[in-house]
């Protein structure tokens, strides 16, 4: 007759052989699950950045106003063209605004008017077909209020590479200029055209 001491070590005895059997099964079925894999690659893969540029046609060298001994009422275009020439084909706008002067006074006298459109791209703007006009004031309110993208004017929006605009930019003395506006002058005149992605 078996004692009842011995229950429980035989007890434990079955459960190890229990154990002992689902970890043998275990291993077999993780051992057969290895049998067979599969995997996928993609290869090569790399990045690289757009870029964004505007180039003008006096290529940032030339100055395109340089008029001396001006007269009241005295008016003096030019026309200028920018061209979108970065490889990103659909950037933000182009913002156009002042890179700064010095003025003397003369600035408050003379008004700015600048108008977006197409062809004319030689100075004397034969052939120039206006869409918009961009900026009309003074000189002086336009390099204190206008000097920045953030600030900046303009309507064109370039949507592929190379896209080109130009730019006809009048200034003009006031006819009634007064006396006082004699002997003074503008001078380092900046324009600048800017762009974002």
């Amino acid at each position: 007759m078996t004692s009842d001491a011995s229950k429980p070590r035989r007890i434990l005895d079955w459960l190890g052989m229990v154990s002992g059997v689902i970890a043998s099964a275990a291993m077999i079925f993780t051992a057969s699950q290895a049998a067979f894999a599969g995997s996928a690659t993609n290869p090569s893969n790399q990045y690289a950045t757009g870029t964004v540029d505007l180039v003008d046609h006096l290529n940032n060298a030339t100055a395109l106003f340089q008029v001396d001994n001006m007269r009241p009422g005295q008016s003096e275009a030019r026309c200028i063209e920018v061209t979108y020439a970065g490889s990103i084909p659909d950037p933000g706008p182009v913002r156009f605004y002042s890179g700064g002067a010095t003025d003397t006074g003369l600035g408050a006298h003379l008004t700015i008017t600048v108008e977006e459109g197409t062809g004319g791209g030689q100075t004397d703007c034969s052939g120039f077909d206006r869409e918009t006009e961009i900026v009309s004031g003074t000189l002086a309110a336009f390099n204190a209020t206008q000097s920045s993208y953030a600030n900046g004017t303009g309507a064109w929006d370039p949507s592929s590479t190379p896209e080109t605009r130009t730019y006809r930019i009048t200034v003009a003395l006031a006819p009634d200029a007064p006396n006082e506006a004699q002997g003074q002058s503008v001078t380092s005149q900046t324009f600048r055209w800017e762009i974002k992605s």
